[in-house]
C-alpha cells in the first residue's frame, strides 16, 4: 500500500511541476501573499526552460516521475521499520537554491562496495566556525569551508562531462586526530571535499599554496571560513548510535554540547536598520545580479514567444476547422490572449531591466569594493532600487536583493570573512556581535561523523558519515533551512582510504 502511495504522490507531484511549467510565469496576474510564492516558482520554472529548453521543462519532470516510480515498484517488501537512504542531489553554486531535481546511483563517486567490514564509530565531530580576529592571519587555518582547496599536486576534480567542481571544504586530519584519536582517518594530511556529483581529494601533509580553479571553471566561491573541530562526548544510551542505536539521544547530547559554549542561532545575520551607509561592495554585487537577471529574462522572452507562436497556431487551426465548436475557439482565442499579455508585460519589464542593467554597470565600473558610496551616490543606489521594484521586479526578484538592508546584509558577510582591508570597515561592536552570535551554522551542523536529520553516523546499509554540511547564510549555503550534504563511505572503504568512493547526497530532516 505505502509504495502505491509513494507512486502517486510522485505522479501527481510531476504532473503539478509540468503544470507549472506549462503556465509560468503566474506572478505578474498573483495577488496577495500568493504574489511572492508566484515569483519563487516562475524563477524555478524560467531556471528548467534554461537548462532543457521548453519542451524538455515540460516533459523532464514527468519523465523523471516515471523513472523515479521504477524502483518504487521494485522495492522488496519490508515488514518491520525503516527509512529511505538519502537522495544525491546536484550541489549549489554560488546562490545555492533548494533542489529538486535527484541523481541515480551513476552519479556516485565511483561504484558502491560491500560492507562487511566494522570500523570503530567515532564520537561525533563538530566543525564550528572560528572568530574573526584582527590580529592574526585568517587565511592560515589548517582547516576551511569555502574559499580555494590546497591540492598540492592533485588535480581539480571534475565530474563525468568534464565540469570542474566547486570546492566545499577542506579538513586537516591531523587536528581531527587531535580533536577525537579514536576517528578511523590517517593521522596525517587533509581531504578537500568538492560539491556537484562530489569529490574528496586526499592531500599529503605540507605546505601548500592555495590551488587556482581550472581555467575553465563555471561556479563561484564561497567564504572562506576556518573551523575548529571539537569531539562532543555522549551519554551512554547514545555511544551506540547507528542502525540500533539511540540517534535521539546523540542529537540531544550535541544540541546540549553547543549549548553550554555557543549562543545558539536565533536567526540569520541581518545588517543594522535603518541603513544609513553603503560600500561600492554592494552595489558591484546588485550590477552583478542584475546581469544575471536579464541573461534569464532573454531566455525566458525566447520561450515567451514559443508559446504566443503556438497559441496563434491553434487559434489559426481551429478557426480553419469548420467542426470547431465556439467553446473551442473561445478557448483558443482565450490562451493566445493570455500568452500576448504576458509576452507583451514581460517585454516592458525586460526592456526596463536591461536600462537599469547597462547603467547599473556603468556607475560600478572601475570602483573599489571597500570604499563606501558618497551620500549622492547612496540616494542614486536608493533610486535604483525602487525603479527596479516598480518597474521589472518578477524578473529581478529571484536573482538580486530587493532592499539596502539585503543589501547591506550581503556585504557585511563579505566584510567578516573577506580581506583585512574588508574587515577594517566592520565596527568593533559588530565584530564582537557577530563573533559572538553567529559561529554555528543554525538547526543542524556542520561536522564529521555527526547524525543529522534522520541519518545516523553509519545508517542501516552501514554507510559510515563522513562529512555533512549544513545550511548556513554566513557560508552562502542557503539551501533548505534542514537541508544536509552529505559524504558517505563503505566501512571497507574507509579502512582502505579509498576516497574515490565516496558517495554525496543532499537530505532533508
Amino acid at each position: 500500500m505505502i509504495r502505491w502511495i509513494a507512486v502517486a504522490v510522485i505522479v501527481t507531484l510531476a504532473g503539478l511541476v509540468s503544470g507549472y511549467v506549462i503556465d509560468a510565469p503566474l506572478a505578474s496576474s498573483a495577488a496577495g501573499g500568493w504574489r511572492e510564492t508566484a515569483t519563487f516558482l516562475d524563477g524555478g520554472a524560467a531556471g528548467l526552460v534554461a537548462i532543457l529548453g521548453y519542451k524538455g521543462a515540460v516533459a523532464g519532470p514527468l519523465v523523471l516521475g516515471a523513472l523515479l516510480c521504477l524502483p518504487v515498484l521494485a522495492l522488496p517488501l519490508r515488514s518491520g521499520p525503516g527509512r529511505r537512504g538519502p537522495v544525491p542531489l546536484p550541489a549549489p553554486v554560488w546562490r545555492p537554491e533548494p533542489l529538486a531535481t535527484s541523481l541515480g546511483d551513476e552519479h556516485r563517486i565511483g561504484r558502491p562496495q560491500g560492507a562487511d567490514t566494522k570500523v570503530a564509530l567515532s564520537r561525533p565531530i563538530v566543525l564550528v566556525r572560528k572568530p574573526r580576529l584582527r590580529s592574526r592571519d585568517w587565511f592560515g587555518d589548517p582547516s576551511w569551508l569555502g574559499g580555494l582547496p590546497r591540492l598540492g599536486n592533485a588535480p581539480w576534480p571534475r565530474d563525468r562531462d568534464g565540469t570542474a567542481l566547486p570546492f566545499a571544504a577542506q579538513i586537516d586530519l591531523a587536528e581531527i586526530a587531535g580533536a577525537c584519536p579514536e576517528a578511523p582517518l590517517p593521522p596525517a594530511g587533509s581531504l578537500a571535499f568538492f560539491l556537484g556529483t562530489g569529490a574528496v581529494v586526499p592531500v599529503p601533509a605540507g605546505n601548500h599554496d592555495f590551488t587556482s580553479p581550472p581555467e575553465d571553471f563555471e561556479h563561484g566561491f564561497f567564504p572562506f571560513w576556518p573551523v575548529d573541530p571539537s569531539a562532543v562526548d555522549l551519554p551512554d544510551d547514545g555511544r551506540a548510535a547507528g542502525p540500533a542505536g539511540n540517534e535521539e539521544a546523540v542529537a540531544q547530547a550535541i544540541s546540549a554540547w553547543l549549548a553550554r559554549r555557543y549562543p545558539l542561532r536565533g536567526g540569520p545575520l541581518a545588517a543594522a536598520e535603518p541603513v544609513d551607509r553603503i560600500w561600492w561592495h554592494g552595489a558591484i554585487q546588485l550590477a552583478d545580479c542584475y546581469r544575471l537577471a536579464l541573461h534569464a529574462a532573454l531566455r525566458l522572452a525566447d520561450r515567451r514567444m514559443a508559446r504566443t507562436s503556438d497559441a496563434r497556431e491553434d487559434l489559426e487551426l481551429l478557426g480553419a476547422d469548420p467542426a470547431a465548436t465556439a467553446l473551442l475557439l473561445e478557448t483558443a482565442q482565450r490562451a493566445f490572449d493570455r500568452e500576448g499579455a504576458r509576452l507583451k508585460e514581460h517585454r516592458t519589464q525586460q526592456e526596463a531591466l536591461a536600462e537599469v542593467s547597462d547603467a547599473m554597470d556603468r556607475f560600478t565600473e572601475d570602483r573599489d569594493p571597500w570604499v563606501p558610496l558618497t551620500s549622492e551616490e547612496f540616494a542614486v543606489l536608493r533610486d535604483v532600487l525602487a525603479h527596479v521594484e516598480r518597474d521589472c521586479a518578477d524578473l529581478v526578484r529571484a536573482y538580486a536583493p530587493k532592499d539596502l538592508p539585503e543589501l547591506a546584509t550581503l556585504t557585511l558577510r563579505a566584510m567578516i570573512s573577506g580581506p583585512p582591508e574588508a574587515l577594517a570597515h566592520i565596527s568593533d561592536a559588530e565584530l564582537a556581535r557577530i563573533n559572538a552570535g553567529y559561529r554555528l551554522a543554525g538547526r543542524h551542523q556542520h561536522g564529521l561523523f555527526c547524525p543529522g536529520g534522520r541519518a545516523a553516523q553509519e545508517d542501516r546499509h552501514g554507510d559510515v558519515l563522513l562529512l555533512q554540511l549544513a545550511h548556513d547564510d554566513m557560508m552562502e549555503w542557503n539551501w533548505s533551512e534542514t537541508g544536509l550534504y552529505q559524504f558517505r563511505i563503505k566501512p571497507a572503504d574507509l579502512e582502505r582510504h579509498r576516497w574515490d568512493r565516496v558517495s554525496l547526497s543532499f537530505e532533508t530532516g
